[in-house]
């Protein structure tokens, strides 16, 4: 039989064997949406059709319901939601590069094998690969997520501004909120909007709506201004505490991308220096052939 098929099959037998045992033994994270499930149907009036899923998204959702609640198999769910992408889209991206990864042995052993060659154990690699490229999209998700955030922090400076320039005139901290948010449609004010929404349907106040949304996208400075939002409880001057709050949150962003920048610049370091080395190389070489010809 041919060795490469050799290698492989006990290698899918063994990691469908030890998958098999992960979903069905650890532990799983149970999901509102599946409990909702199992009580009944959940009808939400003026819903619009869900639209069907793709083969890769129906495997992503069916891992994202059995996926165990250990290391490298829960999905960053505060990171999705800051970048509003389905677990079951996240989970699709992972199958889809595992499937990538196992399969690149799989072809380099087959274009060896054609080639006349031959590479041994094909088995050692697969699943080697195959978790590398697994675990690929978790730190792309927390890369964007993190710059999503720093984002999110500068429109909050602006927002502050907004709502001490609306607190100018006779209006409520309520009404300043809601105005302040109205002004743009980028997807920072389109979010805190959503959660203004919330909070009328639910009766809270716009400052708790706002302390919920920075906790759960994980964004101190909007955690700072509800606090300081929730001052108009108490009758004190809003606008007095907002100015400083706006110009301290002001120089935090320039600081914090002032050190990306140098971050940026510190990795442009060695791929300048490998630029380099050849020229290096093209002014040493003569003088050394010179030297050893002698």
């Amino acid at each position: 039989m041919n060795p490469v098929l050799l290698a492989t099959i006990p290698g899918l037998i063994a990691g469908a064997g030890l998958a098999l045992l992960l979903l069905n033994y650890a532990p799983r994270t149970i999901r509102a949406g599946d409990a909702l499930t199992r009580l009944g149907e959940v009808s939400i009036p003026n819903a619009t059709p869900a639209k069907a899923l793709a083969g890769w998204d129906k495997a992503g959702a069916w891992v994202s319901r059995r996926a165990p609640a250990i290391p490298f198999f829960t999905a960053p769910t505060a990171e999705l939601d800051l970048l509003e992408i389905p677990v079951a889209q996240f989970y699709a991206d992972k199958l889809k590069m595992a499937a990538i990864g196992f399969c690149i042995p799989l072809g380099f052993a087959a274009l060896l094998r054609i080639a006349g060659l031959s590479f041994p154990l094909p088995l050692l690699f697969c699943p080697i690969l195959a978790f590398v490229f697994w675990i690929i999209p978790d730190s792309s998700v927390r890369t964007k997520a993190k710059e999503a955030r720093r984002e999110f922090t500068r429109f909050v400076t602006v927002y502050l501004q907004l709502v001490a320039v609306a607190l100018l005139g006779n209006t409520t901290a309520d009404a300043a909120l809601m105005s302040a948010a109205s002004v743009s449609d980028s997807w920072v004010f389109r979010r805190i909007r959503r959660e203004y929404q919330a909070a009328e349907l639910t009766r809270t106040s716009k400052w708790d709506a706002l302390e919920r949304l920075g906790v759960s996208v994980g964004v101190p400075a909007l955690i700072d201004m509800a606090r300081t939002m929730r001052l108009s409880e108490a009758r004190v001057g809003l606008r007095e505490q907002l100015l400083p709050a706006c110009d301290m949150l002001r120089a935090q962003v320039a600081a914090s991308d002032k050190d990306a920048a140098e971050r940026v610049t510190s990795k442009m370091d060695i791929p300048v220096f490998c630029t380099l080395i050849p020229i290096m190389a093209l002014m040493i070489v003569p003088s050394v052939l010179q030297l050893t010809t002698l």
